[in-house]
């Protein structure tokens, strides 16, 4: 019965998750007029550096630390690394390079449970395929908008498939990780690390430093933005330690799901019948997927 209720707070924690991402996108869109994009992304990093090691403060033992072997630190980075310097960095690129509703097709590949069944070994039927199949083609209703070029294939592209493939690594590279660390540590040493690399990165690129331009509202939407990626991360933590990576990529898609209410609650945009239907299709193939996963464990 526990086992149960703890995959049931899994399956909570990622519906809360998909809430999460469909909201980043505010922060990156206003920061972007202030920062330069590495600028923006490590900033993003050590406010969520400096707020997690405040409110998770109590549950952090240096002492876990110490325990750590070398594969856990190479999981570490890893996740920090495919997360903040390829996942972001990619994606954003994309955005500006290519059309929106290509990336929006790109992304909502299922790559997540694609990984799982290819590094965590998973076990792969025609159900959920099917299911997965059926959460893919929702996301295609609801995010993207022209049909007739989503084939054709630039570099923009290219960084859109790049950045699923890392963010799809840097979730499922959460099952590798050992039990030294609870996931508030986890948490914490990431957003260390993701500092340290993308600020590394943007000093070699020769951004330099942002010192100038700074004011109130600024600064309060660095510290959103940092509260927003604690969030993230982890709940990432949280919902992959306990739910199945084909069940996550399929709660995951309810990402578009928010952003059809965000459309609606922020900018006033009413959602038409194509995206309630998909709206309506990811809902099943999320329900479809638990209760099939529920039969297999």
């Amino acid at each position: 019965m526990k086992s149960k209720v703890e995959r049931q707070k899994g399956i909570f924690a990622l519906i809360l998750l998909s809430f999460v991402f469909a909201s980043m996108g505010l922060f990156a869109r206003y920061l972007s007029t202030g920062f330069l994009l590495f600028q923006q992304v490590y900033l993003r990093m050590l406010a969520a550096l400096i707020v997690g090691s405040f409110v998770f403060r109590n549950e952090i033992k240096i002492a876990h630390f110490k325990k750590l072997l070398i594969k856990d630190w190479l999981i570490i980075l890893l996740r920090a690394v495919s997360y903040s310097l390829f996942g972001i960095i990619l994606y954003t690129q994309a955005i500006i390079l290519t059309k929106y509703s290509n990336v929006s097709f790109i992304s909502s590949l299922p790559m997540t449970a694609v990984l799982g069944f290819v590094l965590l070994h998973e076990k792969c039927n025609v159900k959920k395929v099917a299911l997965i199949i059926l959460a893919f083609f929702g996301v295609l209703l609801i995010s993207v908008k022209d049909y007739s070029h989503i084939f054709n294939w630039g570099a923009g592209e290219l960084f859109a498939l790049s950045s699923t493939v890392f963010f799809a690594l840097s979730y499922i590279a959460r099952k590798w990780q050992s039990d030294i660390l609870n996931n508030k540590e986890l948490t914490v040493i990431n957003f260390f690390v993701a500092f340290l690399v993308v600020f590394i990165a943007s000093i070699v690129k020769g951004d330099g430093l942002p010192v100038t331009g700074w004011h109130w509202e600024l600064f309060l939407v660095v510290i959103g933005a940092g509260i927003f990626n604690i969030l993230n991360v982890y709940l990432t933590n949280y919902g992959l330690q306990k739910v199945e990576a084909s069940l996550a990529s399929n709660i995951l898609n309810l990402e578009t799901v928010f952003a059809i209410i965000f459309g609606f609650l922020i900018y006033k945009e009413m959602p038409i019948l194509k995206e309630l239907m998909g709206g309506v299709i990811i809902t099943l193939g999320v329900i479809g997927m638990n209760k099939l996963e529920e039969k297999n464990t």
